[in-house]
């Protein structure tokens, strides 16, 4: 759940919402709140075109899609992309059903921005254009979820959140070895001594950098400090998530 306020100044309480620009095109992980800041800063940039990448749809995932304001805008256009279970049902049902009353007061056909939706089994090869590739794969998070590996121009990026390691994460390390940076979460109360598995698991497969996201809603400034610097004790090239921080693939 969002957790703002001065306790978490330095890292931010918004729900996850991760911009990545590939040229004039977006791709975004996930609707959290932290969606509703980055509809107002894309809302100076419009029009804009860009592509929506569901790991999952529970509600901390979601919650901000209503509060986009570049959806609002006719000129812009968006994809949104979910790998979901069959009986989830499609990513436009369940946006549909989060807008609907008595949750939300106005449907989802308030939106003005072209919107396309796509559903998919993970495991699936995506193309969104302007030679940008998606490599989509299954993985547990409770309900099933989605891990991206984007590569664009020789460089990648793999979003990998809120991820159950099986006792065999084959198919992850695979899916994220040598990528440039590594965006990755685990859900902790499954897997002790967590953040030493994660850091671990980042340097063995060859990540240039590893990046924390998913802070718990009760983690203050100092303890997630604290907690990054026993990361990169590590694996040096690790920093926990911070909002409105910019990063440059590969450097």
């Amino acid at each position: 759940m969002p957790a703002p306020g001065a306790a978490t100044e330095r890292f931010g309480g918004n729900s996850p919402c991760i911009e990545l620009r590939v040229g004039s095109h977006l791709v975004i992980f996930d609707a959290g709140t932290g969606l509703r800041e980055l509809g107002r800063d894309l809302m100076a940039r419009s029009p804009v075109t860009g592509d929506l990448l569901f790991s999952h749809t529970n509600f901390n995932r979601i919650c901000g899609l209503p509060f986009f304001a570049a959806a609002f805008h006719p000129g812009n256009a968006f994809g949104f992309w979910c790998g979901h279970r069959p009986e989830e049902g499609s990513i436009k049902e369940v946006l549909t059903r989060l807008m609907t009353d008595p949750v939300f007061p106005v449907p989802i056909d308030i939106f003005n921005a072209k919107l396309a939706f796509h559903d998919f089994p993970a495991g699936e090869r995506i193309e969104l254009g302007d030679n940008i590739v998606v490599q989509s794969l299954l993985i547990s998070c409770g309900l099933a979820g989605t891990a991206y590996r984007v590569e664009h121009g020789g460089k990648s990026l793999c979003h990998a959140c809120a991820v159950r390691l099986p006792a065999d994460p084959a198919a992850l390390h695979t899916l994220v070895a040598g990528c440039d940076t590594l965006i990755m979460s685990l859900i902790e109360d499954d897997v002790p001594d967590a953040d030493r598995v994660l850091a671990e698991f980042a340097r063995k497969a060859g990540v240039g950098r590893l990046i924390v996201t998913d802070h718990a809603p009760d983690a203050d400034d100092l303890s997630l400090e604290r907690r990054e610097k026993e990361m990169a004790a590590i694996f040096a090239p690790t920093v926990l998530a911070r909002e409105g921080q910019r990063l440059m693939l590969g450097s």
